[in-house]
């Protein structure tokens, strides 16, 4: 009997220890949940609010998009207006000749939303039509009634979600109306120590676009040249600290937040006279030193007495230097959108369609891309098309909001 028992004890420990290991699990989950859950509500939220460690930070474009839920149907008729003017406008579509139009509870108590719209002639109705239902889709919605009259000149939509009709669209084509355009200021960074046929390959661009390069490295003053005499603009590319060096090292000369003004001011002033033919400056990297007030004060100083115009290539969401820029008097800008976070050339292409629309939207667009070949043939496929449409590519100097008086 008591080897029986002797026996038993091994098996039932074990088991017991199988049963140990099986709470255990869920036991660790549910701690780190009420950690999670401790830490959301008592942290500053600004601590989950920190820029990520990157230098192109995502925009909201690359972001999942909210979609209504079967019971949303106001929520998603109002987002549906909203986002439907932007994709107007996106289109051509002058911002003023649209009317939205809030309608009364009638015979359907869902129909929320109308708008009315005239459509510039060289814009097609079925572009419309095909932009509006890809919208549609995209917020969890369907177009339930479509019809053009008889000439094409006409369109009507009604969309809603599930079969709740929520918003009416009416747009008349008018060969009056001109279609409406903007101006994009393209800038191609890191330019320096490219090949030579790369180089010229993107001073051979019909359309302006200015050239961002590095200070003191081999070609900069050769390329520097090759872009004025190809009537394209010449920036200085002035590396700064990244919030994750030495990870990413902004390379030599780098102006970091650590440094006394008086050092900063000396590599700006350096870096402002080694490239010939400059008007103004971008931050390279900078997601650090972009942050920091004081130190762009110091870089800003030295702009400023040089007459330069700045480009805040908005690496950190948090940047101040635009801000700091605009306060100190300097003609400003900021870049809207990077072409190529993406470098497959389709990729690219699809960019520089985002940053048309922002064009259109906002009348002038700055957009910033890389010293690539993607990038170059990205560049050959569509600034022809795209002035084509009206749209007006400008050098950087002339997209930057003036100085204050």
């Amino acid at each position: 009997m008591a080897k029986r028992l002797s026996e038993k004890r091994p098996l039932e420990m074990a088991r017991k220890r199988r049963s140990l290991r099986v709470w255990i699990v869920p036991c660790v989950i549910i701690i780190l949940i009420a950690g999670g859950l401790a830490a959301y509500f008592w942290l500053p939220r600004s601590y989950f609010l920190r820029p990520q460690l990157v230098e192109y930070p995502l925009s909201a474009e690359e972001t999942p998009g909210w979609k209504a839920g079967p019971e949303d149907v106001l929520a998603f008729a109002d987002t549906m207006v909203v986002q439907a003017k932007d994709v107007l406008i996106g289109l051509g579509v002058p911002p003023e000749v649209i009317k939205e139009v809030r309608l009364s509870k009638g015979e359907d108590p869902h129909l929320r939303w109308e708008v009315r719209s005239k459509v510039p002639g060289a814009l097609p109705l079925a572009v419309c039509n095909l932009s509006l239902t890809h919208l549609a889709h995209q917020l969890g919605g369907v177009v339930i009634e479509g019809s053009e009259d008889r000439q094409g000149n006409e369109l009507w939509l009604r969309v809603g979600l599930n079969d709740k009709q929520t918003n009416l669209f009416r747009l008349e084509q008018s060969e009056e109306l001109e279609r409406f355009a903007g101006r994009i200021a393209i800038v191609i960074d890191d330019f320096g120590y490219q090949d030579q046929n790369l180089i010229l390959s993107f001073c051979e661009l019909p359309q302006p676009i200015t050239f961002s390069i590095f200070p003191e490295e081999k070609h900069t003053a050769w390329i520097a040249q090759q872009a004025i005499e190809k009537n394209h603009g010449v920036m200085v590319h002035l590396p700064m600290e990244p919030i994750d060096y030495p990870e990413r090292d902004p390379g030599p000369n780098a102006i970091f937040s650590d440094y006394a003004p008086e050092k900063i001011a000396e590599l700006t002033q350096d870096a402002l006279a080694s490239v010939p033919y400059a008007k103004g400056i971008n931050n390279h990297m900078g997601s650090r030193l972009t942050q920091n007030f004081e130190a762009m004060k110091a870089v800003l100083r030295v702009v400023k007495r040089w007459n330069f115009f700045f480009i805040d290539s908005v690496t950190s969401s948090q940047s101040v230097a635009y801000a700091v820029a605009r306060d100190m008097g300097i003609p400003s800008g900021r870049n809207a959108l990077f072409l190529d976070i993406f470098e497959d050339e389709d990729a690219v292409v699809k960019r520089l369609y985002r940053l048309a629309a922002h064009a259109r939207h906002e009348g002038t667009a700055i957009g910033i891309g890389h010293a690539k070949p993607n990038m170059l043939r990205a560049l050959q496929r569509m600034l022809p098309e795209l002035a084509e449409q009206g749209f007006v590519f400008v050098l950087a100097e002339e997209a930057v909001h003036p100085s204050d008086p």
